[in-house]
């Protein structure tokens, strides 16, 4: 069977857990690789590539590795051909339309023509103000975008924010959003089809994975009176699990899947019926 390579950012935001995501469906990567930038998983079946994020989408794209883990925003951002397979849920953060916090300018209809706008994402902030039909002027910047407007180098800015703090702190408002993103899991087209079986597979273990981190796994011992009402409250997969407990005739162990919001308000009613020997664990992958 051919190699499967996959590439992860080597630093920067989204390292750290996209490690722990392929550490979750047995690849064993130490959390801080250090200097490596090739590492060998699976008894050769998977080799794992160390590499910039922001790199990470043109290395897909020119089948330098077969699938990747790296931010949404770079991938629109550079404009490559290549497929999403799978949102990873972390890494979240907003691409958003800034000005100084005394501007008059309270929204991105209200930007006046031939603005300048300071941006790392210039071609993503090209294309949005395009489709807009607004004629602005796009100036590149390679970090610290959040300064432009105090001195002098554009009006707006448009940059990456995740609770909006670095935006206040340098006393700018947001006037509005471009684009969502999150760390996403992509692939090369070719690879789609040389290797559809491999590629399947990483993508189904993410995914039991995804699906594991927002359930919780229930055990009680439930009087039968009350086994009516909690089919009610633990549809579980298909069904809460019910099974008999040796000696006991009058009490049955319920096995159910929730989610993991409902676990508080679950374990209460379990309680007001008389439930006992009630155990919540996490799951580590989930299938449907």
């Amino acid at each position: 069977m051919a190699v499967l390579s996959i590439a992860v950012p080597n630093k920067g935001r989204l390292s750290r857990k996209a490690i722990n995501i392929l550490n979750a469906i047995g690849f064993g990567i130490p959390e801080d690789p250090g200097r490596t930038l090739v590492m060998d998983i699976g008894k050769g079946r998977y080799k794992v590539l160390f590499a910039r994020a922001d790199d990470i989408p043109e290395f897909v794209e020119n089948q330098v590795v077969d699938v990747g883990i790296t931010g949404l925003d770079l991938v629109r951002e550079d404009g490559r051909k290549v497929d999403k397979l799978q949102d990873l849920g972390f890494g979240r953060c907003r691409l958003v339309i800034a000005v100084s916090e005394d501007s008059p300018v309270d929204g991105v209809e209200k930007i006046p023509e031939g603005s300048r706008i300071a941006t790392s994402f210039p071609n993503i902030t090209r294309s949005y103000f395009k489709k807009m039909g607004k004629k602005v002027d796009i100036i590149p910047m390679t970090g610290a975008t959040e300064i432009a407007p105090n001195i002098g180098v554009a009006e707006f800015i448009t940059d990456l924010t995740e609770t909006g703090s670095t935006l206040k702190m340098n006393r700018l408002k947001e006037i509005g959003t471009i684009l969502e993103s999150q760390a996403v899991l992509i692939a090369n087209r070719s690879s789609l089809k040389e290797k559809a079986e491999q590629i399947e597979e990483i993508q189904s273990a993410v995914e039991s994975v995804l699906n594991a981190k927002r359930k919780r796994y229930l055990m009680a011992n439930v009087p039968k009176t009350g086994l009516e009402e909690l089919q009610q409250l633990l549809p579980g997969i298909s069904g809460p699990t019910v099974m008999n407990i040796i000696g006991r005739e009058d009490v049955v162990a319920v096995h159910a899947v929730a989610d993991e919001d409902e676990v508080n308000g679950i374990i209460t009613i379990l309680k007001s019926i008389g439930a006992s020997g009630i155990l919540v664990l996490p799951i580590e992958r989930l299938i449907p």
